[in-house]
């Protein structure tokens, strides 16, 4: 499965080359370990070597969210109807913004090991039924850049599984989902699937095109995140899978919902 999803993403990019692009494009050098690791200075990211690959899953944790505290002000228009998480580092020297919303709206932190989440809050603050649930992850790192939304990353030292992310208690609806899925690396990229009900979403991957523009915080489909419209029925959880592609990781950066349609 995973060979046909890659050979899905290869056709895609070669589908939409842009020779003239991706010349123009100038391949940032990889940063060592440690700069990377100085780029977080909240909290460092663990590499493989700290961690085993069998963590132990956490306990029920309770959820923590993050707002803009050098920038206070008003949530967005419409932060009532989204949802906003974050993976490994809540942002802390740059505007929390992703795709959706503002600088003032509400994310929910996901910590490595966590695996649970309950009460999610939606953009503006107010807390909702949603419970998150997370698989088994027990690393964290870091895209070189500032530390926003799309820097910090989770996924498994096993490298042998696809991490997945379960919601319940969504309300009922249609949806625009952005899912943000990257690794520090070219070929570190992801085929994003959603499971709705009786519904599977997939056939969209973030880049993988040997360059380094994945680093850019210029967001765009089919780079650093992908995007699916879904429908919600009551009572049926929505299972977002980031399936491994370009590499042998699989990671979640961040993940944005917005009620676009109430049933």
């Amino acid at each position: 499965m995973n060979g046909i999803l890659r050979g899905l993403c290869l056709f895609a990019l070669l589908g939409a080359f842009n020779p003239a692009g991706l010349q123009a494009a100038r391949p940032i050098p990889a940063s060592p370990d440690s700069q990377i690791r100085e780029q977080v200075a909240a909290k460092p990211l663990e590499s493989d070597s700290q961690l085993s690959p069998h963590a132990p899953r956490t306990a029920k944790a309770s959820t923590q969210t993050s707002q803009s505290s050098s920038l206070p002000g008003r949530p967005s228009k419409h932060a009532n109807r989204i949802l906003n998480i974050n993976f490994g580092l809540a942002p802390n020297d740059s505007k929390p913004n992703g795709i959706l919303g503002g600088p003032h709206d509400f994310w929910t932190l996901v910590d490595v090991r966590e695996t649970s989440k309950t009460a999610l809050p939606m953009a503006d603050g107010t807390t909702t039924d949603v419970v998150l649930e997370l698989s088994e992850n027990d690393g964290k790192w870091g895209i070189s850049g500032p530390a926003d939304i799309y820097h910090a990353y989770l996924y498994h030292n096993c490298r042998c599984v696809d991490l997945s992310v379960t919601l319940k208690d969504l309300p009922r609806g249609l949806y625009e989902v952005y899912v943000f899925a990257h690794g520090d690396a070219p070929d570190q990229n992801a085929a994003i699937e959603i499971q709705s009900g009786d519904t599977t979403y997939s056939g969209k991957c973030t880049l993988n095109d040997g360059t380094y523009r994945y680093r850019s915080r210029d967001y765009e489909e089919g780079n650093q995140y992908v995007k699916y419209t879904i429908d919600v029925q009551v009572g049926t959880p929505v299972v977002i899978t980031s399936k491994r592609a370009g590499s042998s990781l699989s990671m979640f950066n961040a993940i944005q919902l917005k009620q676009l349609k109430v049933k």
